[in-house]
C-alpha cells in the first residue's frame, strides 16, 4: 500500500508537485500564526512582571535613600548648639530653612523627653505632643534612629510616616527627640506612569497595612487598610515578590512588592506595592495577534500564487530543456551540451557538470602539488615557529597576570570606597556643625576639641585602609612561610564593607581549632586568589537576586584540613555555573557575567597561582543552588618537626 502511494506520487507531473508544496506551506504558516500569538501573550506577561518589579524596586530604592538622608540630617541637627540650648526662635529658623530646601520632608519637629514639641519647621498654631507616636516611643526606648507608622501630621495635615532620632546627654539619658516626616506626594512627580499600562498604580503601606500614599485615587484609599489576606501575604512572604493578585478594585492585576526595614528593627516599617491591570497588559498582545493574523494570511496567499507561477517559469520549463539535451547525449551526440540552458542557479550548473568535473580534477591535481610544497616549507620553518609561538604565549600570560592584578586593584578600590563612605559622611557632618557654630558665634574651645577628635578618628581609620591596600599589593621577591587563617581574615576584612552595603551576608567558619596552619608560598598571591573567588561569589549572588530573587544571599568561607592538606572553600547560593560552561570556566577571557562586569581572566590567573606557583589544586562543584570553589595546599609542618 505504501509503495503504491509513493509510485502514484512519483508519477505526478512537476506542476502537481509544486501545487502540493504550495498547499503544504499553509500548515507551517498557520502554526506560526498560533505560536506567534502565544509568544506575544507570554512576552506581554513577562514584560508586565518585569515592569511591575522594576517600578517597585525604583520606589523602594528612593525610599531607602530618603531614610538614609533623614537619618544623617537628624544626627547633624542633634549636634547644633542652638538645639542643645533649646533656642526656640533660632532653631525654628534653621528647621524652616532646611524644609524650604528639601521638599521631600513634610515637617521637622523637636520635642522634649516627654514628647512636648518646642520647635517646628512649619508654624505652630498651638502646643501639641508626639508622645503617642511610635517613632518617638521607639527612639526613647532604643536610643537610636527609629521609624513610625501611618499618621496625619498635626501641623502639615498630610498622610505620612515619621522617623525619630534621640537627643542623648553625656550621661546616656534621653533629653529630647528630633522627628521628621516624609512628603510622599513628590513620588507622583518622580515616578511617571504614562509609559505603563493604563490603570497602573503604586501604593506605600505601613507596618500595619494602612495605605500611606497611592498614585491612583489617593483621596479614596489613603488611610484605609489593605485587605487582610493581601497584607498577610506580603508580611509572611520574601523581601521581594511578583505575582497575580486582586487589587483594591477587585480586578486581576500583576502585583509586585518590596519590603523596607531599618537596621536594628525586627519588622519592616514600609511596603512598596505596584499593581498593573492584567487586562491592560494583555490588550497589546491581543491586538498584535490580530495584526499578525491579517499580515500572515495576506503573505500566505501571495506566497502560494508566487510559488505556482515562479515554479513554472524557472523550474518546469528549464527542466524540459535540460531533459532534451540529456536525451540527445544518450542518443550518441557526444558534442551535445546544455550551454544553451542558462548557467545560473542549480539547474544551470547541472548542465555544466561534465565540463566542471574535468576542470575540477585538473584543479585538484594542482592543489595537491601546491599542498605538498607548502608542507615541505612548513617542516623547514617548524622549529622557528614553535619558538615564536612559545614566546608569544609567555608574553600573553605576563599581560594576563598584569591585567588580573589591575582587576584585583579595582576590586580593592571598590572595597575602600565602601569603607570610606561612613567616615566621609561623619566628616561632612562635623564640618557642617563647625560652620553653623561659627555662624552663630558659639564656637568655643570645647566644641573645637570635640570636632577635632571626631575628624582625627575618621582620618586615622581612612589612613589604615590605605595602608592595608599598599601592603596587599606589595610585590614579593621570594615565597615565605605564613599562617593561612590570618591571611583569610585579612581578605574578609577588606571585602566586609562591600557585603555590609548589600543584601549578601559573609560568613567564615574555621574548622581547625586553635592550632595554626602554615604554608610556604607568596602570601599576596594567595590573598589575591582568595579575593577573586570571594568577589566572584558575591557577583553570582547579586546576579541571582537581580534575575530571580529567592531569599537572603550568602557567601561562606570555610578553612579546614584533610590529611596533610590545608583546604579553603568559598561557597555561595548564587546562580551557579551552567553545565555547558564547566569545561571552559578556567579559560582566559571566558566569562559568564553579563555586560562589562567580567574580564574572563580572574579564574584563569587564580588557577595559575594555585596550581603552578603554589603547587596546589583548584576545583569546583556547581548546581542550581550555588557553587563551591575548593583550594588545596600542602601544609608546612617544619615548626612541629623542630619542636619534636
Amino acid at each position: 500500500m505504501k509503495q503504491r502511494i509513493l509510485q502514484q506520487l512519483y508519477s505526478l507531473p512537476l506542476r502537481a508537485h509544486l501545487l502540493m508544496m504550495a498547499l503544504l506551506l499553509s500548515l507551517p504558516a498557520m502554526v506560526l500564526i498560533i505560536k506567534s500569538g502565544m509568544a506575544e501573550q507570554k512576552g506581554a506577561y513577562r514584560k508586565g512582571f518585569s515592569e511591575a518589579r522594576r517600578l517597585a524596586n525604583d520606589i523602594a530604592k528612593e525610599q531607602y535613600n530618603l531614610a538614609g538622608n533623614v537619618e544623617q540630617l537628624l544626627m547633624a541637627l542633634e549636634q547644633i548648639p542652638d538645639v542643645e540650648r533649646r533656642d526656640q526662635k533660632t532653631t525654628h529658623a534653621i528647621l524652616a530653612a532646611i524644609l524650604e530646601r528639601n521638599k521631600q520632608y513634610g515637617n521637622i519637629i523637636i520635642a522634649d523627653e516627654k514628647g512636648d514639641v518646642w520647635a517646628s519647621a512649619l508654624p505652630m498654631t498651638g502646643s501639641f505632643s508626639i508622645r503617642d507616636r511610635r517613632s518617638f516611643q521607639q527612639a526613647v526606648k532604643t536610643k537610636r534612629f527609629s521609624s513610625g507608622d501611618f499618621a496625619v501630621g498635626r501641623v502639615s495635615r498630610r498622610s505620612t510616616i515619621g522617623f525619630s532620632y534621640p537627643i542623648i546627654e553625656d550621661s546616656g539619658k534621653v533629653r529630647g527627640v528630633i522627628s521628621a516626616n516624609m512628603n510622599y506626594e513628590q513620588f507622583k512627580e518622580r515616578f511617571h506612569l504614562a509609559s505603563l499600562p493604563q490603570g497602573s498604580a503604586f501604593s506605600i503601606i505601613d507596618r500595619n497595612g494602612v495605605i500611606v500614599a497611592r498614585s491612583l485615587d489617593p483621596e479614596r484609599y489613603v488611610g484605609t487598610r489593605l485587605r487582610q489576606e493581601t497584607f498577610q501575604r506580603m508580611m509572611t512572604g520574601p523581601k521581594r515578590a511578583t505575582f497575580i493578585d486582586r487589587d483594591l478594585t477587585e480586578d486581576k492585576r500583576i502585583v509586585s512588592y518590596h519590603k523596607l526595614q531599618l537596621q536594628g528593627e525586627g519588622t519592616p516599617y514600609l511596603y512598596v506595592r505596584t499593581a498593573f491591570p492584567l487586562k491592560a497588559v494583555m490588550e497589546k498582545a491581543r491586538l498584535a495577534l490580530l495584526l499578525n493574523i491579517a499580515a500572515l494570511s495576506s503573505m500566505l496567499v501571495l506566497a502560494v500564487l508566487s510559488v505556482l507561477h515562479l515554479g513554472n517559469v524557472f523550474f518546469v520549463r528549464r527542466m524540459k530543456t535540460l531533459h532534451g539535451a540529456a536525451h540527445r547525449m544518450a542518443q550518441g551526440d557526444l558534442d551535445a551540451r546544455v550551454r544553451q540552458v542558462s548557467d545560473e542557479g542549480e539547474i544551470g550548473r547541472l548542465g555544466e557538470v561534465f565540463n566542471d568535473l574535468a576542470r575540477n580534477l585538473s584543479a585538484r591535481q594542482a592543489t595537491l602539488l601546491k599542498s605538498e610544497q607548502e608542507l615541505q616549507e612548513l617542516n623547514r620553518t617548524l622549529v622557528k615557529r614553535v619558538e615564536e609561538e612559545t614566546e608569544r604565549r609567555l608574553t600573553h600570560e605576563r599581560l594576563l597576570a598584569r591585567h588580573a592584578r589591575l582587576v584585583a586593584m579595582g576590586e580593592m578600590i571598590a572595597a575602600i570606597a565602601h569603607q570610606w563612605r561612613q567616615p566621609l559622611a561623619t566628616l561632612g557632618a562635623t564640618i557642617q556643625s563647625i560652620r553653623m557654630a561659627w555662624e552663630r558665634d558659639c564656637l568655643n574651645e570645647s566644641f573645637m576639641k570635640q570636632a577635632e577628635h571626631d575628624a582625627q578618628k575618621q582620618l586615622f581609620y581612612m589612613s589604615d585602609t590605605i595602608e592595608d591596600f599598599r601592603n596587599f599589593f606589595t610585590p614579593e621577591k621570594v615565597s615565605e612561610r605564613f599562617e593561612v587563617k590570618e591571611r583569610v581574615e585579612e581578605v574578609l576584612l577588606l571585602v566586609s564593607p562591600q557585603f555590609a552595603h548589600s543584601c549578601v551576608t559573609l560568613e567564615a567558619e574555621y574548622l581547625v581549632g586553635d592550632a595554626p596552619l602554615y604554608i610556604v608560598a607568596y602570601q599576596n598571591e594567595f590573598k589575591q586568589s582568595l579575593l577573586n573567588l570571594v568577589s566572584n561569589a558575591f557577583d553570582a549572588v547579586v546576579d541571582q537576586e537581580e534575575r530571580e530573587p529567592r531569599g537572603a544571599g550568602k557567601v561562606a568561607v570555610t578553612l579546614t584540613t584533610v590529611n596533610d592538606k590545608v583546604v579553603v572553600e568559598v561557597s555561595d547560593n548564587g546562580c551557579g555555573i551552567p553545565a555547558e560552561h564547566a569545561d571552559k570556566i578556567f579559560d582566559p577571557y571566558f566569562t559568564t557575567k553579563p555586560g562589562n562586569k567580567g574580564t574572563g581572566i580572574g579564574l584563569y590567573m587564580t588557577r595559575l597561582i594555585i596550581e603552578e606557583s603554589m603547587a596546589g589544586t583548584l576545583s569546583f562543584t556547581s548546581g542550581p543552588d550555588g557553587t563551591v570553589f575548593r583550594i588545596e595546599l600542602t601544609r608546612d609542618f617544619s615548626d612541629e618537626v623542630a619542636r619534636g
